[in-house]
Protein backbone atom coordinates (compact mmCIF):
# COMPACT_ATOMS: atom_id res chain seq x y z
CA UNK A 1 0.00 0.00 0.00
CA UNK A 2 1.45 3.62 -0.71
CA UNK A 3 2.02 5.96 1.76
CA UNK A 4 0.10 9.62 0.77
CA UNK A 5 2.05 11.38 3.92
CA UNK A 6 5.80 11.89 4.68
CA UNK A 7 6.48 9.41 7.68
CA UNK A 8 8.08 12.23 9.27
CA UNK A 9 5.02 14.23 9.91
CA UNK A 10 3.65 10.95 11.80
CA UNK A 11 5.55 10.84 15.48
CA UNK A 12 5.09 7.51 16.97
CA UNK A 13 2.53 8.52 19.87
CA UNK A 14 -0.48 7.06 20.69
CA UNK A 15 -4.07 8.55 18.88
CA UNK A 16 -7.24 6.94 19.35
CA UNK A 17 -9.34 8.43 16.55
CA UNK A 18 -9.37 10.38 12.93
CA UNK A 19 -11.88 13.07 12.03
CA UNK A 20 -12.11 14.05 8.94
CA UNK A 21 -13.58 17.71 7.55
CA UNK A 22 -13.62 20.21 4.51
CA UNK A 23 -12.06 23.74 5.50
CA UNK A 24 -14.69 25.89 3.89
CA UNK A 25 -12.44 27.90 1.95
CA UNK A 26 -10.48 27.24 -1.61
CA UNK A 27 -9.11 24.66 -2.80
CA UNK A 28 -5.33 25.56 -1.84
CA UNK A 29 -4.76 25.27 2.05
CA UNK A 30 -3.93 29.24 3.94
CA UNK A 31 -2.26 29.33 6.94
CA UNK A 32 -5.63 29.84 8.63
CA UNK A 33 -6.20 26.05 7.48
CA UNK A 34 -2.83 24.99 8.15
CA UNK A 35 -3.36 26.24 12.15
CA UNK A 36 -5.82 24.39 12.27
CA UNK A 37 -5.45 20.59 10.90
CA UNK A 38 -2.48 18.07 10.98
CA UNK A 39 -2.97 17.04 7.62
CA UNK A 40 -4.83 18.66 4.64
CA UNK A 41 -5.74 17.34 0.95
CA UNK A 42 -6.15 19.94 -1.35
CA UNK A 43 -7.99 20.27 -4.75
CA UNK A 44 -5.48 18.56 -7.05
CA UNK A 45 -5.19 16.10 -4.30
CA UNK A 46 -1.98 17.10 -3.32
CA UNK A 47 -1.01 16.65 0.82
CA UNK A 48 0.13 19.28 2.85
CA UNK A 49 1.45 19.06 6.17
CA UNK A 50 -0.64 21.69 9.11
CA UNK A 51 1.33 23.63 11.26
CA UNK A 52 0.26 21.46 14.73
CA UNK A 53 1.98 18.61 15.21
CA UNK A 54 0.23 15.35 15.66
CA UNK A 55 1.80 14.50 18.78
CA UNK A 56 0.02 17.92 20.31
CA UNK A 57 -3.31 15.84 20.37
CA UNK A 58 -2.11 12.91 22.06
CA UNK A 59 -3.18 12.40 25.41
CA UNK A 60 -3.38 15.98 27.62
CA UNK A 61 -3.90 18.94 25.19
CA UNK A 62 -0.46 20.66 24.57
CA UNK A 63 0.29 23.96 23.07
CA UNK A 64 -0.54 24.69 19.80
CA UNK A 65 -2.73 21.34 19.01
CA UNK A 66 -5.11 21.38 16.27
CA UNK A 67 -8.25 22.57 17.69
CA UNK A 68 -10.38 20.84 14.67
CA UNK A 69 -13.22 19.80 16.50
CA UNK A 70 -15.32 21.09 19.57
CA UNK A 71 -14.25 19.72 22.85
CA UNK A 72 -13.04 16.51 21.24
CA UNK A 73 -9.88 17.28 19.88
CA UNK A 74 -7.46 15.05 22.77
CA UNK A 75 -6.84 11.56 21.17
CA UNK A 76 -7.92 13.15 17.72
CA UNK A 77 -6.18 13.42 14.04
CA UNK A 78 -7.40 16.12 12.21
CA UNK A 79 -7.65 15.83 8.38
CA UNK A 80 -9.24 18.25 6.15
CA UNK A 81 -9.81 18.49 2.24
CA UNK A 82 -9.49 22.04 1.19
CA UNK A 83 -13.23 23.25 -0.03
CA UNK A 84 -16.71 24.43 0.08
CA UNK A 85 -15.70 27.76 -0.21
CA UNK A 86 -19.04 29.87 -0.77
CA UNK A 87 -21.51 26.47 0.00
CA UNK A 88 -24.79 26.52 1.36
CA UNK A 89 -26.59 23.26 3.14
CA UNK A 90 -30.23 24.11 1.95
CA UNK A 91 -30.95 24.39 -0.78
CA UNK A 92 -27.49 22.64 -1.43
CA UNK A 93 -24.86 25.06 -3.33
CA UNK A 94 -21.14 23.72 -3.71
CA UNK A 95 -20.19 27.26 -3.83
CA UNK A 96 -16.82 28.05 -5.32
CA UNK A 97 -15.07 25.36 -4.53
CA UNK A 98 -16.49 22.04 -4.23
CA UNK A 99 -14.74 19.18 -3.25
CA UNK A 100 -13.21 16.86 -5.98
CA UNK A 101 -13.23 13.14 -6.77
CA UNK A 102 -9.31 12.98 -7.13
CA UNK A 103 -9.28 14.89 -3.57
CA UNK A 104 -11.48 12.44 -2.02
CA UNK A 105 -9.31 9.46 -3.55
CA UNK A 106 -6.10 11.27 -1.56
CA UNK A 107 -8.02 11.45 1.21
CA UNK A 108 -9.30 8.15 1.56
CA UNK A 109 -5.49 6.63 0.55
CA UNK A 110 -4.21 9.40 3.88
CA UNK A 111 -7.36 8.23 6.36
CA UNK A 112 -5.98 4.95 6.00
CA UNK A 113 -2.69 5.01 6.32
CA UNK A 114 -3.32 7.55 9.31
CA UNK A 115 -5.59 3.98 10.66
CA UNK A 116 -2.54 1.78 9.74
CA UNK A 117 0.24 3.88 11.63
CA UNK A 118 -1.52 4.81 14.35
CA UNK A 119 -3.51 1.16 14.88
CA UNK A 120 -7.18 3.02 14.65
CA UNK A 121 -9.80 0.38 14.09
CA UNK A 122 -12.66 1.41 11.76
CA UNK A 123 -15.54 2.59 13.34
CA UNK A 124 -18.05 5.19 13.39
CA UNK A 125 -17.10 6.56 17.17
CA UNK A 126 -12.84 6.39 15.60
CA UNK A 127 -13.08 7.62 12.29
CA UNK A 128 -15.56 9.72 11.12
CA UNK A 129 -16.41 13.36 9.85
CA UNK A 130 -17.02 16.60 11.37
CA UNK A 131 -20.87 16.15 10.99
CA UNK A 132 -21.15 13.08 12.74
CA UNK A 133 -19.08 13.79 15.88
CA UNK A 134 -22.57 14.96 18.19
CA UNK A 135 -24.46 12.40 17.08
CA UNK A 136 -21.38 9.39 17.43
CA UNK A 137 -20.10 10.38 20.18
CA UNK A 138 -22.47 12.59 22.05
CA UNK A 139 -20.34 15.36 22.14
CA UNK A 140 -22.35 18.83 20.91
CA UNK A 141 -21.23 21.12 17.80
CA UNK A 142 -22.57 24.33 16.35
CA UNK A 143 -24.27 23.15 12.97
CA UNK A 144 -21.29 21.58 11.17
CA UNK A 145 -22.25 19.63 8.20
CA UNK A 146 -18.94 18.57 6.87
CA UNK A 147 -18.69 16.19 4.99
CA UNK A 148 -22.35 15.39 3.97
CA UNK A 149 -22.57 16.54 0.23
CA UNK A 150 -20.38 15.03 -2.21
CA UNK A 151 -21.05 17.14 -5.64
CA UNK A 152 -19.50 13.97 -7.81
CA UNK A 153 -21.85 11.44 -5.82
CA UNK A 154 -25.25 13.07 -5.55
CA UNK A 155 -27.11 9.82 -4.39
CA UNK A 156 -25.37 9.61 -1.39
CA UNK A 157 -26.23 11.96 0.94
CA UNK A 158 -26.17 13.10 4.79
CA UNK A 159 -23.81 12.28 7.82
CA UNK A 160 -23.83 8.80 8.32
CA UNK A 161 -24.38 7.73 4.74
CA UNK A 162 -20.92 9.84 3.60
CA UNK A 163 -19.04 8.66 6.78
CA UNK A 164 -20.21 4.95 5.96
CA UNK A 165 -19.19 5.34 1.97
CA UNK A 166 -15.39 6.55 3.61
CA UNK A 167 -15.30 3.62 6.27
CA UNK A 168 -16.20 1.36 3.31
CA UNK A 169 -13.30 2.66 1.14
CA UNK A 170 -10.40 3.19 3.93
CA UNK A 171 -11.54 -0.67 5.19
CA UNK A 172 -11.26 -1.73 1.65
CA UNK A 173 -7.69 -0.21 1.64
CA UNK A 174 -6.32 -1.46 4.33
CA UNK A 175 -7.21 -5.56 3.71
CA UNK A 176 -5.81 -5.01 0.60
CA UNK A 177 -8.32 -4.66 -1.83
CA UNK A 178 -9.18 -1.70 -4.71
CA UNK A 179 -11.74 0.13 -3.94
CA UNK A 180 -14.83 0.30 -5.44
CA UNK A 181 -15.61 1.82 -8.70
CA UNK A 182 -17.49 4.70 -7.64
CA UNK A 183 -21.31 5.08 -8.18
CA UNK A 184 -21.92 6.28 -11.75
CA UNK A 185 -23.13 9.68 -10.37
CA UNK A 186 -24.19 11.05 -13.72
CA UNK A 187 -27.86 10.33 -14.66
CA UNK A 188 -29.46 11.50 -17.55
CA UNK A 189 -30.27 15.36 -17.32
CA UNK A 190 -27.68 16.13 -14.79
CA UNK A 191 -25.83 18.99 -14.56
CA UNK A 192 -21.82 19.77 -14.68
CA UNK A 193 -19.33 22.33 -13.91
CA UNK A 194 -16.59 22.97 -16.31
CA UNK A 195 -13.19 23.07 -14.05
CA UNK A 196 -10.91 23.56 -16.72
CA UNK A 197 -9.86 27.27 -17.71
CA UNK A 198 -10.69 26.32 -21.64
CA UNK A 199 -12.31 22.17 -21.98
CA UNK A 200 -11.58 20.53 -24.94
CA UNK A 201 -14.97 19.90 -26.92
CA UNK A 202 -14.67 17.44 -29.04
CA UNK A 203 -17.03 15.82 -31.88
CA UNK A 204 -16.56 12.42 -30.36
CA UNK A 205 -14.90 10.80 -26.99
CA UNK A 206 -10.92 11.83 -27.80
CA UNK A 207 -12.20 12.77 -31.33
CA UNK A 208 -11.52 15.94 -32.94
CA UNK A 209 -11.92 19.03 -31.09
CA UNK A 210 -14.27 21.49 -32.54
CA UNK A 211 -14.30 24.23 -29.86
CA UNK A 212 -13.99 24.58 -26.06
CA UNK A 213 -15.99 25.25 -23.13
CA UNK A 214 -15.05 27.82 -20.59
CA UNK A 215 -14.32 27.58 -16.98
CA UNK A 216 -17.45 27.83 -15.03
CA UNK A 217 -19.96 26.75 -17.90
CA UNK A 218 -23.00 24.26 -16.39
CA UNK A 219 -23.80 21.94 -19.33
CA UNK A 220 -26.28 19.24 -19.32
CA UNK A 221 -24.66 15.84 -19.27
CA UNK A 222 -26.60 13.34 -22.06
CA UNK A 223 -24.65 10.27 -22.02
CA UNK A 224 -21.43 9.08 -20.31
CA UNK A 225 -18.68 6.82 -21.93
CA UNK A 226 -15.97 5.50 -19.73
CA UNK A 227 -13.75 9.04 -19.36
CA UNK A 228 -15.95 11.27 -21.18
CA UNK A 229 -18.88 13.03 -21.28
CA UNK A 230 -21.60 13.85 -23.92
CA UNK A 231 -22.85 17.52 -22.93
CA UNK A 232 -24.91 19.55 -24.47
CA UNK A 233 -24.08 23.37 -23.96
CA UNK A 234 -26.81 26.33 -23.14
CA UNK A 235 -26.74 27.20 -26.78
CA UNK A 236 -27.68 24.01 -27.77
CA UNK A 237 -24.67 22.80 -29.14
CA UNK A 238 -23.93 19.16 -28.33
CA UNK A 239 -20.03 17.54 -27.84
CA UNK A 240 -17.46 15.43 -25.38
CA UNK A 241 -15.91 16.21 -23.18
CA UNK A 242 -13.02 14.82 -20.41
CA UNK A 243 -15.14 13.84 -17.35
CA UNK A 244 -11.74 14.92 -15.17
CA UNK A 245 -12.46 18.47 -16.07
CA UNK A 246 -15.81 18.74 -14.85
CA UNK A 247 -17.37 18.08 -11.65
CA UNK A 248 -21.44 17.67 -11.05
CA UNK A 249 -23.78 19.67 -9.18
CA UNK A 250 -27.44 18.51 -8.75
CA UNK A 251 -29.62 21.27 -10.09
CA UNK A 252 -28.93 24.55 -11.39
CA UNK A 253 -26.06 26.86 -9.20
CA UNK A 254 -27.24 29.30 -7.11
CA UNK A 255 -26.08 32.64 -8.17
CA UNK A 256 -22.41 33.56 -6.62
CA UNK A 257 -21.93 36.98 -5.79
CA UNK A 258 -19.32 39.08 -7.46
CA UNK A 259 -17.37 39.70 -4.08
CA UNK A 260 -17.39 37.60 -0.39
CA UNK A 261 -19.86 39.07 1.87
CA UNK A 262 -17.79 40.31 4.98
CA UNK A 263 -20.61 39.93 6.99
CA UNK A 264 -20.32 36.35 6.51
CA UNK A 265 -16.09 36.25 7.11
CA UNK A 266 -17.09 38.43 10.48
CA UNK A 267 -19.18 35.29 11.26
CA UNK A 268 -17.05 32.50 10.59
CA UNK A 269 -13.81 34.33 12.41
CA UNK A 270 -16.30 34.66 15.66
CA UNK A 271 -17.25 31.09 15.65
CA UNK A 272 -13.45 29.72 15.00
CA UNK A 273 -12.56 32.48 18.11
CA UNK A 274 -15.48 30.89 20.29
CA UNK A 275 -14.26 27.30 19.18
CA UNK A 276 -10.60 28.11 20.63
CA UNK A 277 -12.04 29.39 23.60
CA UNK A 278 -14.52 26.63 24.61
CA UNK A 279 -11.74 23.89 23.21
CA UNK A 280 -9.13 25.51 25.79
CA UNK A 281 -11.61 25.35 28.90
Amino acid sequence: MMNVIPDAWLPAVPMKRVHGHWTAGGHDANETDRKAYHVLVEGDAKIVRGIPSIAANSGSIKDGYAAHTLNANTGAIGISMCGMAGAAESPFDPGRAPLTLPQWTAFIAAVTQLCRVYDIPVTPKTVLFHAEVQANLGIKQRNKWDVTRLVFDPATVGAKAIGDKMRREVSALLAGKAPAEPFEPVPEGARARVTAASLNFRSAPDGEITGSLPEGLIVEVIVIDGDWINVETPAGYRGWVSRAHVVMVDGPPAAEPTKPDPRRKMIDDIRAMLDGLEAAL
